[in-house]
């Protein structure tokens, strides 16, 4: 939208798409024929199809027939309910206060400070708004700002009315069904984007690309699956590595609200998997020492959380480049998350990180476990550090088993809990739901001696 530093001129022509609103026959309804239909929907939407309470939304833009055309657009889901809107960023402070809605909607580039400013300061005095960043074309660095300031979905209004009626339910984390009959773009279609790998990680972020996939692990003494360590994947295509994702989202300065995502998938599986069973997320030790971050962790499921981290960089003296990382740590364990030293191997850098973070679980490094019945000196290696993980009180995690003779080995060493192929493949949140879970896995029978008469 263009920015002028006068009034607009009264005959200015909208620059909405006229027929936005039209009937089967392509006729063009006016904006003050679209205010009628809302006064008229707005009496059905106070109530959802179910009884429940309506999701309330509010509008932030300083386009009058943009508010005018969501207003009616709100209207016409029952499940949704127009509580009031705004023309500037202080105006939208203001709404947001005074109405609390469920979901604001709000431009990019308003007046009074810019959306930035609006959702900076709605985040802070209004935490349970769900913010919705609006713009008329793709500008990948406002959204960057946006989504770091703490909006929670992006939608352009060049979008189709159903994608912006998904877009609000999915802000409030609630199913949304289309409407049977397709409708038409708000605007003309967007501008090429600017910066092509910040926008590709926007995306993935607010169309909620960033899936997981959950790999049991399994307590060799009893033979119960007892966690799942998750591995999250993005859907787009064409398909890369999640570290490869990791990297652009650091790059992006979003790497926050990518593994924050990425938690937000991971998490929906506990409701799938047994009570007292845990899930290993590994994060990044800068997200983990944000209090954003430290706030997605309820006390209703930390207790169920084990953070894995990768070996840190550490100084020659031993000390950890992130500084506060124990101090989170403390945070976290106070709340009841438990903690994963990954990759452990032979060599101080691991015994440092062992020590750094004094780690619940410290899982092998894959290659060791591969290679464990291969040779003596391996067999060594993964005794040696399974004998320092012993030390720090760690319970010793292998990965990637695939044979017997990998497991017994891996027994005899101690080591306490087992996943990979033997035990079974990689499950969805879906495949999560049998009972009991599938898995190949059969422990070991125990010894019984025959007593003589």
């Amino acid at each position: 939208m263009s920015r002028g530093a006068g009034p607009r001129a009264p005959s200015s022509p909208p620059r909405l798409c006229p027929n936005v609103f039209g009937d089967e026959r392509g006729s063009v309804r006016t904006a003050s024929e679209a205010r009628r239909r809302q006064r008229v929907s707005t009496v059905t939407s106070t109530e959802r199809t179910d009884g429940s309470t309506p999701i309330r939304v509010a509008v932030a833009d300083d386009e009058e027939t943009v508010v005018d055309v969501l207003r009616t657009l709100i209207g016409s889901d029952p499940t949704l309910r127009f509580v009031g809107s705004a023309n500037d960023a202080e105006a939208a402070i203001d709404v947001a206060v005074r109405e609390q809605p469920d979901v604001i909607l709000v431009d990019v580039r308003m007046p009074g400070g810019g959306g930035v400013r609006a959702v900076r300061e709605i985040t802070r005095r209004c935490p349970p708004t769900k913010i919705v960043a609006l713009s008329a074309h793709e500008d990948s660095n406002t959204v960057i700002r946006m989504i770091s300031a703490g909006a929670r979905a992006y939608v352009r209004k060049a979008e189709s009315t159903e994608k912006i009626l998904r877009t609000i339910h999915r802000a409030v984390d609630e199913p949304w069904s289309p409407p049977a009959k397709p409708r038409l773009a708000l605007i003309s279609p967007p501008l090429p984007r600017r910066d092509e790998r910040a926008a590709r990680v926007a995306r993935a972020i607010l169309d909620s690309e960033i899936t997981a996939e959950f790999d049991p692990i399994v307590d060799l003494g009893t033979g119960r699956t007892i966690g799942f360590d998750v591995r999250s994947r993005v859907t787009t295509l064409p398909h890369r590595s999640y570290d490869t994702w990791i990297a652009d989202a650091e790059a992006a300065d979003l790497l926050l609200d990518f593994e924050l995502a990425a938690f937000r998938a991971a998490i929906q599986a506990l409701r799938e998997i047994p009570t007292g069973s845990f899930l290993e997320f590994e994060v990044t030790p800068a997200t983990a020492c944000t209090s954003r971050f430290r706030r997605a962790i309820g006390r209703p499921i930390a207790d169920r959380i084990v953070l894995g981290f990768s070996p840190l960089v550490v100084s020659d003296d031993g000390a950890s480049a992130d500084t506060n990382l124990g101090e989170a740590l403390a945070s976290l364990r106070e709340q009841g998350v438990r903690v994963s030293a990954r990759d452990i191997g032979p060599g101080l850098p691991s015994l440092r990180h062992l020590l750094l973070i004094a780690p619940e679980f410290a899982r092998l490094d894959e290659a060791l476990t591969r290679s464990v019945s291969d040779s003596f000196s391996n067999h060594a290696i993964v005794a040696s550090a399974t004998a320092c993980a012993a030390e720090v009180g760690a319970q010793v995690i292998a990965a990637d088993v695939a044979s017997d003779d990998q497991l017994e080995e891996l027994r005899a060493l101690g080591v306490a809990m087992i996943q990979g192929p033997i035990v079974g493949d990689p499950l969805t949140v879906a495949g999560l739901s049998g009972n009991p879970l599938p898995t190949k896995f059969k422990p070991r029978e125990p010894v019984t001696e025959e007593v003589e008469d």
